[in-house]
């Protein structure tokens, strides 16, 4: 889908059917004529439109024919109706952000709900021919998405733990593995990032004003600080996933040690009974108290054996 808007005399945003001088077109899912349609209209490289759909494609800054791109990582919640609960919720997809000498473009692969809050005015947005304060203002949105994104993440992290406590049930366990999966995408995301924005902040690709570079160099703090949570809630998720691991294993072997030990106790009364059911001569068979003999013996034998599984602690978790 291809959206074209443009400022009009208030500074609103306006949406229009062409593409005009100083334009703010954005795409998303576009096909490939509305691809090929805006690479042909604004002379832009193709390959700028495409990479910026590509889900592997890394943070990062070229400079081509007139043209800088910049390739971000938006943090995004993939879960829909269609979706198993045992998804991986929380992934990061590029977003590519194109300068020419008198338009800025946007692209991304999915439809993102941040963008249209900005173009429906419910958040700050300059008029389109100020395509670096508009690039600013997606950055530091998206910092804020990363910061949202993990303090989600925090509370499904202790809500899985609280669980998990109660019983250790596999739907716990993979809520964890898939949270621990998402804090690897965005960390990886979010070290990029960093870089990306120094390169924008001490480079040559945008020119920034004073005013500029303060706004950057803030979005750049809220990055790192979002990259610090990242890192410090990936090895508290380590250490949680590694400490109920061992407490799982624990009670395993808990279960298997009362196992055996109910099953030696068992054998006890079990052989004496196999020995005294076979049809030789045995001591004491003609005995008229032999079967109450032979009873009492696996009593007591029984006995002894559960006291010394018992001092043993073999009974207890």
């Amino acid at each position: 889908m291809l959206l074209i808007y443009k400022s009009n005399a208030e500074g609103k945003f306006e949406q229009t059917s062409s593409i005009g001088y100083n334009s703010w077109l954005h795409l998303e899912a576009p096909t490939s004529s509305e691809i090929e349609h805006v690479a042909a209209a604004l002379a832009v490289p193709s390959d700028f439109l495409t990479d910026s759909l590509d889900i592997e494609e890394r943070p990062r800054i070229e400079e081509r024919d007139g043209a800088v791109l910049f390739v971000i990582h938006i943090p995004y919640d993939q879960i829909d109706v269609e979706s198993s609960s045992h998804d991986v919720k929380y992934r990061t997809i590029p977003m590519g952000i194109i300068h020419t000498k008198n338009h800025l473009i946007t692209i991304c692969r999915e439809e993102l709900p941040f963008m249209k809050d900005l173009f429906n005015g419910e958040m700050t947005l300059f008029e389109t021919h100020m395509k670096t304060r508009n690039t600013l203002n997606i950055l530091s949105i998206t910092a804020r998405a990363y910061i949202d994104f993990l303090a989600t993440i925090e509370r499904e992290i202790t809500l899985a733990e609280k669980e998990l406590a109660k019983s250790y049930r596999n739907s716990e366990l993979y809520t964890l593995l898939y949270l621990n999966e998402s804090l690897i995408y965005m960390v990886t995301s979010l070290k990029q990032m960093k870089f990306t924005m120094q390169k924008i902040l001490h480079g040559s690709s945008i020119e920034l004003d004073e005013d500029d570079a303060n706004v950057l160099e803030d979005v750049l703090i809220e990055i790192d600080q979002a990259y610090e949570v990242t890192e410090i809630n990936q090895t508290n998720l380590n250490n949680i996933m590694d400490a109920y691991g061992n407490v799982i294993q624990n009670n395993v072997s808990q279960v298997l040690k009362l196992l055996a030990s109910f099953t030696i106790i068992l054998s006890v009364p079990t052989l004496i009974a196999t020995i005294y059911g076979m049809n030789v001569p045995l001591p004491y068979q003609n005995e008229s108290n032999a079967f109450w003999g032979v009873i009492v013996f696996i009593i007591l034998l029984t006995g002894l054996s559960t006291f010394i599984f018992y001092k043993k602690n073999y009974f207890t978790r």
